[in-house]
């Protein structure tokens, strides 16, 4: 068994008992089971070979119900803060911000090692500053995904050997940034779709029949159906323009085509404004 184990963290607070107390083992390990909430050692013990996780056994042995609590636990939110300032000092000399700390902290996912008794957390953290108003604003916040090791001995959280590592980190003036240029690219695309060129359905069949927007507007009423697959996607239009064609216009088509009905593709109808 591993030497960081609930179990085996829990049989060596029953060897401490039982030396601090002047008590036998056995009476030790049974004391703290009872005070964990078992009624005997022996149920204790297999528990925690079925469930490790059980919330009596993480409370009695890491002093937290989930491992996700325990960033809360003794001095390490202290010492977090700690690091953080340590590792984003030169990020900060950039803000006009001062009395940085953490602000909000999610823990997105908890592993235990029991070999190593390492404790590794996957967070999201904002640490952030007082803006100072009389100053141009240069950003006050970090956004960071962040792994932080945690370690527990004699009793206590605290940080692990690595720390505190930084996966990526966003300012607030970056977030700004980056909302500005979307917005302008949304407004350079809508200006884009305002100055695309448009034409009518008379236009468009003139260039289309390569016949003059006198005899196309003739036209432009015609009946249009779509060649679509079976989930709405056209394949292609139809245009039937036999009951507008007449005279010389009707005998030209009809020589250079032998049709009165003609395929349009996909995007024919892409430039034409229905307004025009």
């Amino acid at each position: 068994m591993s030497d960081f184990s609930p179990l085996s963290i829990i049989k060596s607070q029953a060897k401490h008992h039982a030396r601090q107390h002047d008590v036998k083992l056995s009476v030790a390990q049974e004391t703290l089971a009872r005070q964990a909430g078992f009624e005997e050692y022996h149920e204790l013990t297999v528990v925690a070979q079925r469930n490790p996780n059980d919330p009596r056994l993480m409370v009695t042995a890491f002093g937290v119900r989930d491992y996700k609590e325990a960033i809360h636990s003794d001095d390490v939110f202290s010492e977090l803060d700690q690091e953080l300032e340590q590792m984003l000092s030169g990020a900060m000399a950039e803000t006009n911000a001062s009395e940085f700390g953490i602000g909000e902290i999610e823990v997105e996912s908890a592993a235990y090692n029991e070999a190593t008794g390492v404790l590794t957390l996957g967070m999201s953290i904002t640490y952030e500053g007082q803006q100072d108003p009389d100053r141009i604003y240069y950003g006050r916040a970090f956004f960071l995904q962040a792994v932080v090791e945690l370690i527990r001995r004699d009793g206590k959280w605290s940080l692990g050997e690595d720390g505190v590592s930084i996966t990526s980190s966003e300012s607030d003036a970056d977030r700004d940034r980056r909302t500005e240029w979307e917005y302008m690219a949304q407004e350079a695309a809508a200006e884009n779709e305002n100055h695309r060129p448009s034409s009518t359905m008379a236009e468009a069949l003139a260039s289309e029949l390569q016949i003059s927007l006198a005899d196309a507007e003739l036209l432009a009423d015609a009946e249009v159906t779509v060649n679509a697959s079976d989930d709405g996607l056209p394949y292609s239009y139809w245009v039937d323009v036999e009951p507008y064609a007449e005279g010389a216009l009707r005998a030209d088509l009809l020589a250079r085509f032998g049709t009165l009905e003609f395929e349009l593709n996909a995007n024919f109808f892409d430039d034409i404004h229905p307004d025009m």
